[in-house]
């Protein structure tokens, strides 16, 4: 099938497009519910409306953003029903991916993930041991050969991401779980399916219930409640 140029090219705006605009969610740039005009992104990006219009719709097939008929494009906001839900799916399909990896996971792999485990460990920075924690989990999924998986875990792991960048900022160090991810290693290496399944369900399970804690949290200080304090920390 031939293509004409502009739609190529109007493609290819809009996945520039979506690309900045995902970084920028991510990393709390754009805040959970901010409104997202599709004038003023085409301006700032110096791009017309049509290709804001399409990043907007695949940010919205991602989780990122939804399209309310009233008020246009809005960062997503989730309760803390969507953010349970959201990792529920992710014990489901993250507990299938580390089953497949195991067998074929291989030595230099291994040494990868255990060097970054190493730097987590290191890390001061927030957005450094997020990148880390991200690789970290995509790179052992990788393994598993389902190129359909892992991308299904990747588009679950960015709808959290805004919400896990704010809430690991505002933890210490000693409260990150460098240990948990070490478990699912230790597992993996000693080809253990079961502990290893295990120790993913796990450590979800810590991140949804602290997690749902600081939403919890957030949404009680925009009611003007006093909330109550995070117990942990996640990733």
């Amino acid at each position: 099938m031939a293509y004409r140029q502009d739609t190529i090219e109007r493609d290819t705006t809009a996945k520039v497009v979506a690309d900045r605009l995902r970084v920028e969610i991510q990393h709390g740039a754009l805040a959970p519910g901010t409104r997202l005009r599709q004038n003023e992104v085409a301006k700032r990006f110096g791009v017309s409306t049509t290709p804001v219009r399409e990043a907007f719709a695949q940010l919205q097939a991602e989780g990122l953003v939804r399209i309310d008929p009233h008020r246009g494009a809005v960062v997503f906001h989730p309760t803390v029903d969507d953010l349970l839900e959201f990792y529920e799916i992710r014990e489901a399909l993250e507990s299938l991916a580390v089953s497949h990896a195991i067998p074929r996971l291989e030595a230099d792999t291994v040494r990868e993930l255990e060097s970054m485990i190493a730097r987590m460990r290191r890390a001061e920075d927030a957005r450094d041991w997020l990148r880390l924690n991200d690789e970290f989990h995509l790179r052992l999924y990788a393994s598993a050969g389902r190129p359909r998986l892992s991308a299904l875990i990747d588009s679950l792991r960015d709808a959290s991401a805004p919400y896990i960048h704010m809430f690991v900022a505002s933890r210490p160090l000693s409260q990150r779980a460098n240990d948990e991810h070490q478990a699912i290693l230790d597992a993996c290496v000693a080809r253990d399916v079961n502990a290893a399944r295990r120790a993913i369900r796990e450590h979800l399970r810590h991140a949804s219930r602290d997690l749902a804690t600081f939403l919890g949290a957030q949404e009680e200080r925009a009611r003007g409640e006093e909330p109550e304090s995070p117990a942990r920390a996640t990733r």
